[in-house]
C-alpha cells in the first residue's frame, strides 16, 4: 500500500532484526561472520565489532520487572556511501537505516538484499522472528511543550500521558495474538544540538515469533504486513502540528 512521502521525517532509526535457526547439524561457527563479509564487502566495506547491553522486561500481575541482559557481541558492517548498517551476531541479522530515512520501498530492499546473502552464507533452516522498529524524534518548540501538542491518542498511547509536560516514560506492550506482539514507548529526550527544548521520542516496535520458511518472498510478506501495522500506529499518532513538520512546512 502506498504512503506519503514526507520531505521532513522524523525517523531517527528504523531496523529490521531477523532472528533464524540453523539445521540441527550446523552450529553458529565463528567463521560464518567473515563469509558473509566476504558476501557483501562490495557494498559494505566498513566492519568492526560491537557489543549490545540490553534489557528484557517482565509483565506478572501487577508488576513490571526488568533485568539487564548479557552483553552480546555483534560485528556492524557499513556501507560504502549510505547510512546504512548490518549487524550480525548468532543467529540474529539486522539492518539499522539512520537519518535521512530513504523510504519503506528502499528499506525493504536493503532487508531483503541483506537476508540474502545471508541465506547463500548460513543456509538457515527456519526464521523464528522479525521485528520491525520504527524510533521517531520530535524537537520540542518549547520548554512547556507536552508531547500532546505533537500527538493523539491511540490504542496505545493513552490520553492522560499526552498531558504531561516532563518526565515523560512509557511503555505499552501488547499481545495481539500467541505470535504477534507491539510495543510502543514514549519519551522525552534532553537538550541537544538541534534541538534546544529537547525531544519527543515515539518509538513503535512490530514483532512476529513463528517459524517462517526462510525464503525470500515469505520473509518479504512478514515485513511488508508488519510495516502495515508500524505506519497505521504512526499515522493514528500524529497530530496536525507534527504532519505540518513532517511536511516541511514548519
Amino acid at each position: 500500500m502506498s504512503h506519503p512521502s514526507y520531505p521532513n521525517p522524523a525517523i531517527a532509526e528504523a531496523l529490521c532484526e531477523i532472528h533464524f535457526r540453523l539445521g540441527p547439524d550446523e552450529p553458529w561457527k565463528a567463521s560464518i561472520t567473515g563469509e558473509f563479509y566476504k558476501a557483501i564487502q562490495d557494498e559494505f566495506p566498513g566492519m568492526e565489532p560491537a557489543q549490545e547491553i540490553g534489557v528484557q522486561f517482565e509483565f506478572g500481575g501487577s508488576e513490571i520487572t526488568h533485568k539487564v541482559l548479557p552483553p552480546r557481541s555483534r560485528m556492524r558492517f557499513s556501507h560504502k556511501a549510505r547510512p546504512l548498517l548490518l549487524q550480525l551476531t548468532e543467529n540474529i541479522l539486522t539492518v539499522n537505516l539512520l537519518p535521512t530515512y530513504p523510504g519503506w520501498d528502499q528499506m525493504r530492499a536493503d532487508v531483503l538484499g541483506a537476508w540474502s546473502h545471508a541465506l547463500v552464507v548460513m543456509k538457515p533452516e527456519r526464521v523464528t522472528r522479525i521485528g520491525l522498529r520504527y524510533i521517531n524524534r520530535i524537537p520540542r518548540s518549547s520548554a512547556v511543550e507536552g508531547i500532546g501538542a505533537w500527538l493523539k491518542p491511540t490504542n496505545y498511547i493513552p490520553p492522560g500521558v499526552l498531558q504531561a509536560r516532563k518526565g515523560v516514560l512509557a511503555r505499552i506492550e501488547a499481545a495481539l495474538s500467541d505470535e504477534h506482539r507491539i510495543v510502543v514507548t514514549l519519551a522525552q529526550q534532553p537538550a541537544a544540538d538541534g534541538a534546544p527544548f529537547g525531544s519527543v521520542i515515539l518509538d513503535i516496535d512490530r514483532l512476529v515469533e513463528k517459524d517462517i520458511p526462510p525464503v525470500v518472498a515469505d520473509v518479504e510478506k512478514v515485513i511488508d504486513r508488519l510495516h502495515e501495522e508500524v505506519w497505521a500506529e504512526f499515522s493514528a499518532a500524529c497530530g496536525d502540528k507534527l504532519i505540518t513538520r513532517l511536511q516541511g512546512r514548519a
